[in-house]
């Protein structure tokens, strides 16, 4: 039998529900136990699976742990640290997440090449004590954008160093396609099944700009932009571009 825990500090809770979360999802598919642990001034997961299947569980730990250093982690850095508060909700949202995944695999090398799974890991303490390397990287990333930040204050200088990051950003889906569904938006792929996101629907503007984002598409397709707000509509298409085509809905 093959034991792992990942602990935190109690602020980190909502990032260790998301873990307990996906590693539960996993542990349904492969048989295994995942419990939430919670005491004091610590939180964590508990998890534990078979020898058999025990390469297959850690090679999925490990991958959960350097997203969730990549994800999490890399936008509470930029949030406390970055000094421009920006224009719009929305558009502030593209540049955290277009920041996140700027040079993406690179941060992913670097957890991967201090990232070792024994019996258990604290993961504030393997951030900030292993990982400098990588929080120096994203502080130069921090101190360029604060040291310009007075040019920043213009709407469209702004938005084209969004747009210069978001092409810098490896290309994860070849097509996208977009509907409004409930009220709610989806992102389909090629063959219009649903592309998963930790949540289904994705219910605002702002988790829509994230999510095509993090994917950074070849080819987006909208299917509704007769009801998307028009700075929405103006801003995936300053973004993206020839990226973007608007299409007849689907039934």
């Amino acid at each position: 039998m093959w034991e792992f825990a990942i602990y935190m500090n109690i602020d980190e809770r909502e990032i260790a529900k998301q873990l307990y979360q996906k590693m539960q999802s996993f542990s349904n598919t492969y048989d295994n136990i995942v419990s939430f642990y919670e005491k004091e001034c610590i939180v964590g997961v508990i998890t534990s699976c078979s020898d058999i299947e025990r390469f297959r569980y850690i090679n999925f730990v490990e991958e959960l742990i350097i997203e969730t250093i990549c994800n999490s982690y890399k936008k509470q850095y930029l949030l406390s640290n970055l000094g421009f508060n920006g224009f719009d909700e929305i558009t502030n949202e593209a540049f955290i997440q277009a920041l996140i995944f700027f040079d993406r695999e690179t941060d992913r090398y670097i957890v991967s090449k201090y990232l070792q799974l024994e019996k258990q890991i604290n993961l504030d303490g393997f951030f900030n004590f292993k990982l400098k390397t990588l929080k120096d990287k994203w502080s130069e990333l921090v101190g360029i954008a604060n040291e310009n930040q007075v040019y920043l204050y213009s709407n469209d200088t702004f938005v084209e160093l969004i747009k210069f990051l978001i092409d810098n950003i490896e290309v994860k889906s070849d097509v996208i396609n977009i509907i409004k569904q409930n009220e709610e938006y989806k992102i389909l792929d090629a063959q219009f099944e649903e592309i998963s996101f930790e949540d289904k629907f994705l219910k605002n503007d702002k988790s829509l700009i994230s999510s095509i984002i993090s994917l950074c598409p070849k080819n987006i397709n909208i299917y509704c932009s007769d009801i998307l707000p028009n700075n929405v509509t103006k801003l995936i298409c300053t973004l993206f571009e020839k990226r973007v085509k608007f299409l007849t809905k689907v039934n």
